[in-house]
């Protein structure tokens, strides 16, 4: 029961991420087809990196590993894999999020920076 609970904690965390990312930067600015394989395949790229760095009883161990980061326009590499099985260019992508951006999905949390900005609750 503990495992199947952490994961679908993780799977929970992990989605909500992702719905961030897809609602607020690349709905109605890209065709949707892509938006929707876009959000599959990165969902699935982060649950086999977040694997066995998924820690319920200590939530900050791991933090940084699992922070999807864009910064000066050099995307995190799952963010990268995610666009390319979904046939969605870095362009398109690029043009459609921050410059700066850093997303933290963590046991029972997940926070968002902008720029210079201090993490936000999402």
């Amino acid at each position: 029961y503990y495992i199947t609970n952490n994961l679908s904690i993780m799977i929970s965390e992990i989605q909500l991420g992702v719905h961030f990312i897809v609602l607020n930067f690349l709905v109605n600015k890209l065709p949707k087809r892509k938006v929707s394989q876009f959000a599959k395949e990165l969902t699935e790229c982060l649950k086999l990196k977040f694997k066995g760095h998924w820690y319920p009883k200590s939530p900050d161990r791991g933090t940084a590993f699992r922070c999807l980061e864009i910064r000066d326009s050099v995307f995190d590499p799952v963010i990268v894999q995610a666009a390319r099985v979904s046939g969605i260019s870095l362009e398109e992508i690029k043009a459609q999020l921050p410059d700066s951006f850093f997303l933290w999905m963590d046991p029972y949390e997940v926070c968002y920076r902008i720029g210079d900005q201090a993490p936000s609750p999402s």
